[in-house]
């Protein structure tokens, strides 16, 4: 072949449902990160002191959940129920167990719940 011919073979643009595993394991680490956060919030707050770089970083990793759920709620209407599985999973991956990686999904999703509705009134 003759490097000066050769050609260039562009990829497909993305469809939804080529990105949907991608986006939905994205969903699943922005879900645990919005737990880790609260979990060392609750850390902190156990020994004497909510720090304001906690606060700051739960802050956005809450926001960037918030935005995400706007992106993905018109092609996945069960979005709490997909959020929980892959919030899980993830919490799972890195050595939670089940039980409180439940319990700091279901916080974190209980807090968006929360934005999402004072956002809607």
């Amino acid at each position: 072949m003759d490097p000066t011919r050769a050609t260039i073979t562009l990829a497909p643009i993305p469809t939804s449902t080529n990105f949907a595993p991608l986006l939905e394991a994205h969903l699943g680490m922005v879900v645990g990160a919005c737990a880790g956060a609260i979990a060392e919030a609750l850390g902190q707050f156990q020994n004497g002191g909510l720090t304001t770089a906690t606060k700051g970083q739960s802050g956005k990793f809450i926001a960037e959940l918030f935005r995400l759920r706007q992106y993905m709620i018109v092609d996945w209407p069960e979005f709490d129920t997909l959020a929980k599985e892959r919030g899980v999973e993830a919490l799972c991956a890195c050595d939670f167990d089940p039980a409180t990686a439940n319990m700091l999904v279901d916080a974190v999703l209980e807090i968006l719940g929360k934005i999402v509705r004072n956002q809607t009134h």
